[in-house]
């Protein structure tokens, strides 16, 4: 396992069913920055509150964030019923 990770952690909406994250791990930064990209839609905010890029180092026991999405509440007139 090489000593940095990249992940991307997934704040789930709807935690009825008791998950509060999920997450997507990769070696190159590169790779997750692509795939964070891909979540930077308005549709992602029906999934997701918060949406974090980290840097971990495992070396050290150290997480820094890189980047984050963050999805306020939908207004309860755009809820779909």
């Amino acid at each position: 396992m090489p000593d940095t990770t990249f992940i991307i952690r997934f704040e789930l909406r709807d935690q009825d069913n008791g998950t509060q994250s999920e997450e997507q791990e990769h070696t190159v930064l590169s790779d997750a920055w692509d795939a964070f990209r891909l979540f930077a839609e308005p549709a992602s905010a029906e999934m997701y509150s918060r949406i974090v890029l980290v840097e971990r180092n495992w070396t050290a026991d150290i997480e820094r964030d890189i980047a984050a999405l963050v999805f306020p509440a939908p207004r309860s007139s755009e809820i779909n019923v």
